[in-house]
């Protein structure tokens, strides 16, 4: 009779413990080699700068400078509303969204310039969601591989004092840690509460308190500082978006798969959902939304199709087809004009929509005066580029993303491409704007994260951030934090 030899526990968890340590060590390594390699391709651009043969970003054409005045039929079409009362520098802000975000009032500061010199350290900090784990529960361990996760992350939101940032996991969880050192705070999600499905989308209210969406079609209000909530159903399908409405108001809408919107307003305990729906017709699933200042929003569908949206009377106003050929990512009001937003699809077209025009249709008559561009060229399917990104850089300038290269658009010239930035070798899959919108970061499917300057128009450094897809940044004054497929996330510190 053979026996099987008994297995000590406690130097299978040894083993188990230096296995974890030799695989973070070699991720650090890769971060550090990658990091170095791009330091030194950096340079080698500046040294060539007025060489012959020089790359393209060099020789790309730089935008005119923000102190060109616009010209006259823009200043007659604000009505006095003239953009010489308004900031007109790169820098004259903080970029209030990430990953195609916006709709934020600018203010008068000086550029964070520190995003210019580069992290302080290029490992990043790292948060791991297996760090809530038990020991005994190793179900989100990948078996037979040094992974320490293997499930993604699907969305990311930062508080509104800066100090905690929420991501969204598809192992049904939200996970909460620290900006300043990465340190991990809560795990929303237990035996009684959180969602039975991937978590699709999360944001904070004014308050500090979490609302998290997912693809069970529930909406869930976290508690602070405790893993409790309160379920909230509107009948809405799986939930694609969520936002914040408010800075001094618990108020939040959500965009779901049946084509709604939903309004929460949870400043009581008893939270009130106001459903608005399209009377005409019934709407396809919502991918994107986004609203302005005024309450005016706009959403996307996975048709292409425009709708806008009054969320102070709750109805949808107009609708709108043609522009987009098939599912629209991101929108985003414009900074300095509330009345035009702009949309970017995966046919590789970013549009504009003026929602003073008009009442639009599915026929061909679209919201009020608007155009599309494609900024970018797939060469391998010889056609366009997807969308990866949209963001607001200043009251001139439009930041886009597609393939392997960044775009800025002159919104002054029927957003012609003012100047091409390259530097990564895979497809973008995630871009936002800091230091007061004189940096871009953007991160792509293979981990590389890359920062441009937007006022020399070349890349100035590069961070070898996720395993795996780079999916979602976010930025605060003085932080860069990266998450993605790998289901880490990264903050990188440039005080």
């Amino acid at each position: 009779m053979s026996h099987r030899p008994r297995i000590d526990p406690s130097q299978y968890a040894r083993d188990k413990a230096e296995k974890i340590e030799r695989a973070r060590l070699k991720r650090e390594a890769i971060k550090r080699a990658r990091a170095a390699q791009m330091g030194e391709t950096s340079e080698e651009g500046k040294d060539g700068g007025g060489e012959e043969g020089k790359s393209d970003h060099h020789s790309s054409p730089v935008p005119p400078p923000p102190s060109t005045p616009p010209p006259q039929h823009i200043i007659e079409k604000h009505k006095g509303n003239t953009p010489t009362n308004k900031s007109r520098s790169l820098g004259g802000s903080s970029q209030g969204h990430f990953g195609g975000g916006g709709g934020h009032s600018r203010s008068d500061i000086a550029p964070l310039t520190q995003f210019l010199r580069g992290p302080l350290h290029p490992e990043g900090l790292e948060f791991d969601p297996a760090s809530f784990e038990k020991r005994k529960d190793v179900s989100r361990i990948q078996k037979g591989s040094s992974e320490d996760s293997d499930r993604p992350s699907t969305c990311i939101a930062v508080n509104p004092t800066q100090s905690e940032c929420v991501v969204g996991s598809a192992d049904h969880a939200s996970y909460t840690f620290s900006t300043r050192n990465a340190s991990p705070l809560r795990r929303l999600y237990s035996r009684t509460a959180g969602h039975s499905d991937w978590v699709s989308a999360c944001t904070y209210l004014c308050d500090n308190r979490i609302l998290t969406g997912g693809m069970d079609g529930k909406v869930c209000l976290w508690r602070r500082g405790g893993s409790d909530c309160t379920d909230l159903f509107g009948e809405q399908g799986s939930v694609s978006v969520l936002k914040s409405l408010s800075d001094d108001t618990p108020l939040a809408a959500s965009a779901g798969y049946d084509g709604s919107i939903i309004v929460w307003n949870c400043q009581s305990v008893s939270v009130i959902p106001t459903k608005i729906t399209n009377k005409r017709k019934q709407l396809p699933p919502l991918t994107a939304f986004n609203h302005n200042s005024s309450l005016l929003a706009l959403s996307g569908s996975n048709n292409g199709l425009v709708s806008l949206w009054d969320l102070n009377s709750g109805v949808c106003t107009r609708a709108a087809a043609g522009k987009h050929l098939s599912q629209i990512q991101h929108c985003l009001p414009d900074t300095f004009d509330p009345s035009t937003f702009y949309t970017a699809a995966v046919d590789g077209k970013v549009g504009l929509w003026d929602t003073r025009g008009p009442l639009g249709s599915a026929t061909g008559n679209e919201i009020g005066a608007t155009l599309s561009t494609t900024p970018f060229t797939d060469n391998v399917r010889a056609g366009a580029a997807p969308i990866s990104g949209l963001c607001d850089v200043d009251d001139y300038t439009l930041l886009v993303s597609g393939g392997t290269e960044v775009a800025l658009l002159d919104k002054r010239k029927n957003l012609a491409v003012a100047s091409t930035l390259r530097g990564h070798n895979s497809p973008i899959a995630s871009l936002c704007v800091g230091g007061g919108g004189r940096v871009s970061f953007s991160g792509a499917v293979d981990g590389m994260v890359v920062a441009h300057d937007l006022r020399r128009m070349e890349p100035i450094y590069g961070m070898g951030a996720n395993k795996k897809s780079s999916a979602f940044l976010a930025t605060t004054e003085d932080r860069l934090i990266v998450t993605g497929d790998d289901g880490h996330a990264l903050v990188y510190d440039f005080d």
